[in-house]
């Protein structure tokens, strides 16, 4: 017997058999056609809107206004220190501080060179999808920035403004001139480059050849130019003398009388010019010429140190602070002429006790030999008047 259903044949045949509704295709989204095309020229992943990104750009534009603010204010300390750590370091020679002031110019323009250089690099490499390369000089572009940024402020301290109208307002001290005429040959200098860099680039219109190779060929002319600008300078500036034998001649003629060198001595810093070392360093002290000078008409010697300083301010405090250190067989003369301290002695060649009436003699040669230098450095060279209070043996004063 046939089991017995509740379905029919024909019931059986038309029914369909239910099945579940297809459920639509999850694809992974994909970025907008723009922020795809955004990653692909950049090579880096597509960034989240923040809703902190007002807060940086404000932090960004405070950054700014800070870095201009400090350029005002400190670039009244920045400028004279720089220019006085030049002196110290090269001990205020010519070629020494003509760099110096060369630097202030060529520096931040070789660093803006060298930034250009290394972001057209990495706009090469991100269109040709080298994501890699334009990762690892990320570092290096932002340390060129941070670089080129503070040499660009700091040679803006040497922009003359309303109150100094003259770049010698503004550079003071030894070196001075000669750190003056570095800064304009650096100008000269950049100028040179940056014409020399529109005629390549007129001659790369119909030379493919130059047109390739533009920046490394500009790079390696435009520093050749800067280059030669500091043996120009050099030559052609007042040329500073740092030593006893360049300013004091082996016989000294001055007043019809003749002196002749018997010592010399340089020295960078002032140990040993005193006794008592700690006069001189209440300021620093650069360098230290000395020279000795014996007369031939007469059995007097005189014996002087010129100690260099930073500036006249510091020479004249250490000249205040200064004891007297004349005695019954030397006499002692102290003075300043601009950023030198001059330390004379002045006594008989045998040391014998120095008589009243023989003080205005005996004082004589030292004080030709400090005229030979102050009119060495001043760039007048004139004698002593003969007829004041300080005058030759047989001369009444």
């Amino acid at each position: 017997m046939l089991p017995v259903t509740d379905q029919g044949p024909i019931e059986y045949v038309g029914r369909k058999k239910l099945r579940p509704p297809k459920q639509p295709k999850q694809r992974p989204a994909q970025p907008s056609a723009p922020a795809a095309a955004e990653d692909q020229r950049t090579g880096r992943p597509p960034r989240k809107s923040s809703r902190w990104g007002w807060l940086q750009a404000l932090l960004v534009f405070a950054g700014i206004v800070a870095a201009f603010i400090a350029y005002a204010f400190l670039g009244r300390i920045l400028r004279p220190a720089y220019v006085a750590a030049a002196c110290n370091l090269s001990a205020c020679s010519t070629g020494g501080m003509v760099v110096a002031g060369w630097l202030v110019i060529a520096l931040p323009a070789l660093l803006i060179g060298a930034s250009v250089i290394v972001e057209s690099r990495a706009t090469i490499a991100r269109r040709q999808g080298r994501t890699e390369q334009v990762r690892a000089g990320r570092t290096t572009r932002r340390v060129l920035l941070g670089l080129t940024i503070a040499a660009v402020l700091m040679a803006l301290t040497f922009v003359p403004g309303r109150r100094r109208n003259d770049l010698s307002d503004l550079v003071k001290g030894p070196g001075a001139d000669q750190f003056i005429d570095g800064l304009m040959w650096g100008l000269a200098g950049v100028g040179a480059a940056l014409a020399m860099m529109a005629l390549l680039g007129a001659i790369g219109r119909k030379a493919p050849a130059v047109r390739r190779h533009y920046a490394v060929i500009s790079a390696a002319l435009g520093t050749m130019l800067l280059v030669a600008a500091i043996p120009v300078a050099v030559s052609n500036t007042y040329s500073t003398a740092t030593t006893a034998e360049e300013i004091f001649p082996v016989v000294l003629e001055m007043n019809d009388d003749v002196l002749t060198r018997t010592a010399t001595a340089n020295q960078r810093g002032c140990d040993g010019v005193l006794p008592d070392d700690s006069l001189l360093h209440v300021e620093n002290c650069i360098l230290s010429l000395r020279v000795a000078y014996r007369t031939d008409d007469s059995d007097a010697v005189a014996d002087l140190w010129a100690v260099l300083y930073t500036s006249n301010d510091a020479a004249r405090a250490v000249r205040a602070a200064l004891p007297s250190a004349s005695s019954d067989t030397r006499i002692a003369v102290y003075s300043t002429t601009q950023s030198w301290l001059l330390l004379g002695t002045a006594a008989h060649a045998d040391g014998s006790t120095i008589a009243k009436a023989d003080r205005a003699w005996v004082v004589w040669p030292l004080r030709q030999v400090a005229y030979r230098f102050i009119g060495f450095h001043n760039g007048l060279l004139i004698d002593p008047d003969p007829g004041d209070e300080v005058h030759p043996r047989g001369v009444a004063g």
